[in-house]
């Protein structure tokens, strides 16, 4: 939910006209920017994270309610898409974290702002290794992880 709420309130302000926003959200953007200098939201946008928050626009967000619809209702044909999902958010992050991390300037505050994207990196990278695990992720009882496994030894 953090992501949906934050793809939708702040970062798609670097990609759409800030006038289209409530106040609320482009005071949420702005006082972030001030007190902890995030590099990669103070305009202007780099033309690479730039491309990423349209990525983040055109690709995750559409997902997130594909994702919601099949979490609530445990559809096991998400598997596949949130591996491919969870992949793509994860690659996106790398460069994010490595300018994050490289950033060096005067007020720019390295462990919050890198700790404040951290969940963005961790929750898709967790996703991918759950949904590889489980071949049925909402299955129950013995027959998830080890259906395979077990198939192959009799056979």
């Amino acid at each position: 939910m953090r992501s949906l709420s934050s793809t939708t309130l702040v970062d798609s302000q670097g990609v759409f006209p800030r006038d289209g926003y409530p106040q609320f959200a482009r005071d949420m953007l702005d006082n972030f920017i001030r007190d902890f200098k995030d590099p990669l939201m103070t305009a202007p946008l780099a033309p690479w994270f730039k491309a990423l928050v349209w990525s983040e626009v055109l690709v995750q967000f559409p997902f997130f309610f594909v994702g919601a619809y099949a979490f609530i209702t445990r559809k096991n044909w998400i598997r596949i898409p949130a591996i491919i999902y969870g992949s793509f958010v994860t690659a996106t992050m790398i460069p994010i974290m490595g300018a994050l991390a490289a950033h060096d300037a005067p007020g720019y505050n390295k462990v919050a702002v890198i700790g404040f994207y951290m969940p963005y990196l961790v929750i898709p990278a967790l996703l991918v290794v759950v949904m590889a695990a489980n071949v049925k992720p909402f299955a129950t009882g013995k027959t998830n992880k080890t259906a395979g496994r077990r198939k192959a030894k009799r056979g």
